[in-house]
Parts: C-alpha cells; structure tokens; sequence
C-alpha cells in the first residue's frame, strides 16, 4: 500500500460537531473488538494519529452519479452506533473530514480513522490506523463495509 501522510485534524473549532462527544455501545462484526463507550479527547487523538502512520491502511471509492449521499450526520450517526467515537468533523475546502476512534478490548491500544467525502466528486476515502495491528484486519473490513453501504460506494484499498 502508498504511503499516507499523517494527517492534521481540522484547525476549524466551528468544525466539532456538537455530538462528536461520545459513542454508542458497538454492534456487529467488529463490535466485539472495541470498547463500548470510548474516551480520548481530541489533543491525545492527534498524537496517536501521528505517531502510528505505519500501521496505516487507506481504502477508496466512488459513490454512483445521482445518489443521493448520507449527511455527516447520518454518517457520524452510523460510525458512533457502531463503536466509535467522533473526534472532530468539517469541511476542509470541498472536503468533509470527519476523525473517529475507538479503543481495542484487548490492548486496550486505538483503532482511528480518517474520513473524507469529497460530496461534488463522488469520492469517499478512508484511513485507518491503530497502535496495535491487532484489530486492523477485521476492523478495518467491518468499517469499510459499514461505509460502502451508506455511501452504496464499495471500498478498495490504495
């Protein structure tokens, strides 16, 4: 896979989305994995995000011409629902950003993620890391076919 940069979390504070301040209990595939109500604020988030660009996974894809695209809060709504915790979210130019982690029941290390949706181009694209390669695989494939449903755009890796 390419290398990915790490990232910077929006500098806009209008951008944290009033309900960015918890998460549901976790359901399905991956539910198992994560702790079900996780807790990291957004300064500790940032230093994980960029401290683990090696374990670093990054999938892609294009939602059909005329679909009609969930809102971010219909996709915050989805990922918090299934275990994650929103960070930070907003628009970055054309781009919504939307950050997320949830924290491995094991390790008790983060799994994080990185959304943009590029909603004028079609263009759904999400970074995964964690601390631990642990809870990658599975996490990184219930959270891909989680997005793939709500943007109808399925998700490859780059």
């Amino acid at each position: 896979p390419a290398q990915h940069q790490p990232a910077q979390l929006p500098r806009a504070a209008a951008a944290t989305s009033a309900s960015c301040a918890s998460a549901a209990s976790p359901s399905g595939e991956g539910g198992e994995l994560l702790e079900p109500h996780p807790l990291i604020d957004a300064g500790a988030f940032e230093v994980r995000w960029g401290a683990c660009s090696a374990q670093s996974r990054v999938v892609s894809g294009r939602m059909p011409a005329g679909l009609v695209a969930p809102t971010p809060d219909e996709t915050e709504a989805a990922l918090t629902s299934a275990g994650l915790m929103c960070i930070a979210t907003g628009a970055v130019g054309g781009v919504h950003k939307s950050y997320f982690a949830g924290q491995l029941r094991r390790s008790g290390g983060w799994f994080m993620l990185e959304l943009c949706v590029l909603y004028a181009g079609g263009t759904v694209q999400a970074t995964y890391r964690a601390d631990s390669a642990g809870g990658m695989p599975p996490l990184c494939g219930h959270f891909s076919a989680l997005l793939g449903r709500l943007f109808a755009a399925p998700l490859a890796e780059v």
